[in-house]
């Protein structure tokens, strides 16, 4: 994209997602299309408005390994959307969902829909582990199978390394201590739980029906954990490594999405908009220097839009690693309780396609809610990239 700002006529009309469940935790018995036909359901009965006035559906979904064909489609078809309703899935790792959302407003501002829904779904507790060579066959030896969680989402295949271990080499070019992951993961953690407690994200959750009832609260956040209960956790990529389970995004499950639509027809709808999405910009490097993209795309995206950090209100950005958090932080220059002020990922969990529509939902709902003008909302995306989008309030 270019430099120049663009003028965007697109709104959002209304925000929905599921609680987030941790790995093998409260939505371990829900598969990844029930958590988005849940999200789908809920943001249009939200919205009160019917599935025959949605023109396009777009769904990001990262790990697809024995899903079933065409995951997207498949929520739409078990949603209360008629089966005709136009619908992509797509797969840009953790920029799934976000991407899926920066497509639906390019096909309105195309003038090829004027409402439609979009965000994101993932269940990691659900992929499966897979033999990727035993089709050929195996005459002797042992076979390895591979975990479809790590290979689809947190591994670069262009370098054959973890996600977590081009974020050591982060650490390293950066110095980034771990006391000062440790310190912004527990932070993250108390924002989190004071969020839950206060209620502020009851607006927005879609309840999700278990076999052992009905789950309606984010898992995740520990708030009685402590710098030294961090402390002696051990590194996940390297024996003398800073990155530890307690710094590092959770594996979880989960489900969002946004209705969005021209301002013309959400008016002629009756639709109340609670923000606009004014903006989006996605960037690519070198895949080493994915965290490093993040910081490129929030900067091209103040520049572009001629805004500073002072008129940005809240910074939704993922949390995929707190070092990545506190690099972007102080590069940027944004002020800590502007960083994700109701906690992130390192609590709540990364459900990696997932999260582009759970937290564009709940930064709309807070600038809907909140004495909130602006916000950013993104994340960095595997093989060297980031998205982010400017939302900004009606």
């Amino acid at each position: 994209m270019s430099a120049e700002k663009r003028e965007s006529d697109v709104v959002i009309v209304e925000g929905a997602r599921t609680p987030h469940g941790t790995l093998l935790g409260s939505l371990a018995d829900v598969e990844a299309v029930e958590l988005a036909r849940t999200a789908l359901d809920g943001v249009l009965e939200r919205a009160a408005l019917a599935g025959s006035a949605v023109d396009w559906v777009s769904l990001g979904n990262a790990i697809q390994a024995g899903i079933g064909q065409v995951p997207g489609r498949q929520a739409v078809v078990e949603s209360s959307l008629p089966n005709d309703t136009q619908t992509t899935t797509v797969n840009e790792a953790s920029g799934s969902g976000l991407r899926a959302i920066a497509l639906a407003a390019d096909r309105i501002e195309a003038g090829r829909a004027d409402v439609a829904v979009a965000g994101g779904f993932e269940s990691m507790t659900n992929a499966p582990w897979i033999l990727p060579e035993y089709r050929k066959g195996r005459r002797h030896g042992d076979v390895e199978l591979k975990d479809s969680m790590i290979l689809d989402s947190l591994w670069d295949v262009n370098l054959d390394v973890h996600m977590g271990e081009i974020t050591e080499r982060l650490v390293d070019r950066e110095g980034i201590p771990r006391e000062t992951q440790d310190e912004y993961a527990l932070e993250s953690h108390r924002l989190a739980a004071e969020a839950i407690d206060s209620g502020a994200f009851d607006a927005e959750i879609v309840p999700v029906e278990t076999r052992d009832g009905t789950v309606d609260t984010d898992e995740g956040p520990r708030p009685d954990s402590t710098l030294e209960d961090l402390a002696e956790l051990p590194a996940s990529f390297r024996d003398d490594g800073t990155i530890t389970p307690g710094n590092a995004s959770k594996l979880s499950d989960g489900a969002g999405a946004v209705v969005l639509a021209g301002a013309d027809a959400a008016a002629d709808r009756g639709l109340e908009p609670m923000a606009t999405l004014a903006d989006y910009d996605l960037v690519y490097r070198d895949p080493d220097e994915f965290n490093e993209a993040v910081g490129d795309v929030v900067e091209r995206l103040l520049e572009r839009n001629d805004l500073e950090v002072a008129d940005i209100d809240a910074f939704w950005i993922n949390e995929a690693f707190a070092a990545q958090s506190v690099y972007v932080m102080e590069r940027v220059g944004i002020p800590r309780e502007k960083l994700n002020p109701r906690g992130g990922a390192v609590a709540f969990g990364h459900p990696i396609g997932a999260s582009g529509g759970m937290l564009t939902a709940s930064l709309a709902s807070q600038l809907d809610r909140d004495d909130a003008t602006r916000g950013l909302v993104g994340m960095s995306v595997g093989g060297g990239g980031a998205i982010m989008a400017l939302l900004e309030d009606r």
